[in-house]
Formats: structure tokens, C-alpha cells, sequence
């Protein structure tokens, strides 16, 4: 069984399909475990959490027994005393979370249930963590136990999840959402209205087309905001020109600001100089040219603002922001 596993850049839909996959699966019969991975302990502890949730939803039989053995196991002793810290706010022992979810989909089986572990932004799961989940799903494989896994993250967490595991390359089908086909935006910006009886000229929606790229949370932004202010019948191209001021306000209190907030100050010339060499992706040694320094002495700042999901590295030596058209918010927000 090969397991789902989504990657793209920011405003592609991921999350959107997640969610939508997780109501699917639950129709099936699957009991789903949702998370974000954060970069700290609060996505294993949610797991956690979500896997108890799950093992006393099931008939109590042995197997459940052991399986909230497994998640009760996943706490903190302190100094070996044997005293046990509050499970919600000790540090997970992450050790066990292999048998966390082995156990858990045994249990399940028994039931006639699965069980589907989500996980979005899945790059920024601990490195070690991601490894303990491969091997769970991979022992599950092996017994013929009902879990899955839906993984979906920036572009390098191809590269993540195969240096994880040896084995991962053939438990996933991987598939790259990206942006939209003139076509398909077209008929995601037409259709919806047609059944209003609302008519958009070829040129509005190929102005749409052409300020969004067809990332689809750009399609959706223009197409909202010109359908708010629009004037012609059918909508023209004036319409979306029209509609630009609301849609750049829209996209920069919003998509942009929230993942701007991640940027320190001590990280704002090195986004400013990648954005001052237009679209990327572009090459390491080009941003610290722009900079007049060097890439060992950008190194560090490079790995943090990976590390925050703000740029992504396509290959090695190149580097490209996660988030469309940011080059464009830092030009207007943040310009020198």
C-alpha cells in the first residue's frame, strides 16, 4: 500500500485536501488523527492526545489495553523517580511512538476500524520523530494493519522523508500540487457563478488568470474581491483592475502578514536580498553577493528561515521562498 504524500507551496490547498481526505476516510471506517506539526512537542503530544481519543473509542479488549499501555508510556520520570509528570505538559517520550500507533492500528483492526494519521506542514516535524511514524506505518504494512498515513508539506520534505527511511520512497505516491491551468482557472472562477447566473468575460478571467499565476488561494482572492466591486455585465477586466487595491490589502493583512510575523529582524536583509532578485529560485551564492558576504556566513540565517517555512531549498545550493508572489509583498511592506 502506498500512502498519500502532497507537497507544494503555500496557498496550493493542501490543508483543504487534508481535511477533505480525513472526512473521506472517516466515511470508510477510519479513525482520524489530525495535526500541524509545530517544530516542538506540541504536534507529538496532539498525536498523543488524538491516539487516546481513538483507543477508548474502541471495544476494550486486550489489544486496547495495550495500546493505551503504549500511549500512557509516552511521559516524562523525573530523575527516576518513578513520578510522573502531567502528561499534557511533559515532554513526550518519543521513543514509544512507534508502538503508540503500531498498537493502536491493531487494536483498531479488531474493530474494524483504521486509523489515519494527517499530518500537515510535515516538514517541521522533528527529523527523529518523522523516522519513529515511517517505521510505524512500515511495521503496519508488514502485519497487514489498517493504518495510513497522509503527509503534506513544503517541496523538500520529498528529500526529508526519503533521508528518514531507506524504505520510504516506495510506501508514497507522491504528487506536487501547484498552480492552476488557464483552464481549470477559468472554470474555478466562472463556474460557481454561472449557477447564479452571473456571466465573467474571457478578458476578466484572464486578467484573474494573469495577476493570480493560478495559485489557487490568489484565483479565489480576485475572484471574491472583483465579484465585490464589480460594476459591468458581464464582469469585464475593468472590473478586476478595479478590484486590486482590496485584493493587495486582502492578501497582505492576511496570507502575507501571517507568515511575515515569522521573520526576525535579524532575518530581514537576507528576504529582502532574495527578493530583490525577482522570482527564484535563485543560488545561495547569488543572495550573499547581493549582501556582499558569503553563504557559510549566511548559513545559519538560511537554515532558520527554512526552518520557519519561509524559503525552501528546490536543490542543493538554491534557495526560493515557500509563499507565491512574497517577493512582491516585501517590494510594497518592505522595501530597502
Amino acid at each position: 500500500m502506498q500512502h498519500p504524500l502532497y507537497t507544494g507551496l503555500r496557498g496550493v490547498g493542501k490543508t483543504v485536501l487534508l481535511t477533505k481526505l480525513a472526512a473521506v476516510a472517516e466515511h470508510h471506517g477510519f479513525r482520524p488523527i489530525r495535526l500541524e506539526a509545530l517544530g516542538n512537542d506540541d504536534g507529538v503530544r496532539s498525536l498523543v492526545r488524538q491516539a487516546r481519543r481513538v483507543a477508548e473509542s474502541l471495544r476494550r479488549t486486550s489489544k486496547v489495553a495495550r495500546a493505551l499501555r503504549s500511549i500512557d508510556s509516552v511521559s516524562l520520570t523525573v530523575l527516576g523517580t518513578g513520578i510522573e509528570v502531567d502528561r499534557v505538559n511533559a515532554a513526550p517520550d518519543r521513543d514509544s511512538l512507534t508502538d503508540v500507533l503500531v498498537d493502536l492500528a491493531s487494536a483498531a483492526a479488531d474493530d474494524d476500524v483504521g486509523v489515519l494519521v494527517s499530518i500537515d506542514e510535515a516538514q517541521l516535524l522533528d527529523a527523529a520523530d518523522l523516522r519513529r511514524i515511517l517505521a510505524a506505518v512500515h511495521r503496519s504494512g508488514q502485519d497487514a494493519l489498517p493504518l495510513a498515513v497522509v503527509l503534506a508539506g513544503l517541496p523538500n520534505l520529498v528529500g526529508m522523508v526519503a533521508k528518514a527511511a531507506t524504505y520510504a520512497e516506495r510506501m508514497f505516491d507522491v504528487s506536487a500540487l501547484g498552480a492552476l491551468s488557464a483552464e481549470h482557472t477559468a472554470a474555478a472562477v466562472t463556474e460557481p457563478s454561472r449557477e447564479l447566473g452571473v456571466a465573467w468575460s474571457a478578458d476578466a478571467v484572464e486578467a484573474i488568470a494573469e495577476r493570480s499565476d493560478g495559485f489557487p488561494f490568489f484565483v479565489q482572492t480576485w475572484a471574491y474581491h472583483t465579484w465585490n466591486t464589480a460594476r459591468d455585465e458581464p464582469i469585464s477586466a475593468a472590473d478586476v483592475e478595479r478590484a486590486g487595491d482590496a485584493v493587495e490589502r486582502a492578501l497582505d493583512a492576511g496570507f502575507f502578514a501571517a507568515r511575515s510575523a515569522r521573520i526576525r529582524a535579524s532575518e530581514l536583509s537576507y528576504v529582502r536580498a532574495l527578493a530583490s532578485l525577482g522570482g527564484g529560485p535563485h543560488r545561495s551564492g547569488d543572495v550573499a553577493k547581493a549582501l556582499g558576504t558569503t553563504t557559510q556566513q549566511l548559513g545559519p540565517v538560511r537554515d532558520r528561515l527554512i526552518g520557519e517555512g519561509v524559503v525552501y531549498a528546490p536543490r542543493y545550493g538554491w534557495v526560493e521562498f515557500a509563499i507565491p508572489h512574497f517577493d512582491r509583498f516585501l517590494a510594497r511592506s518592505a522595501p530597502g
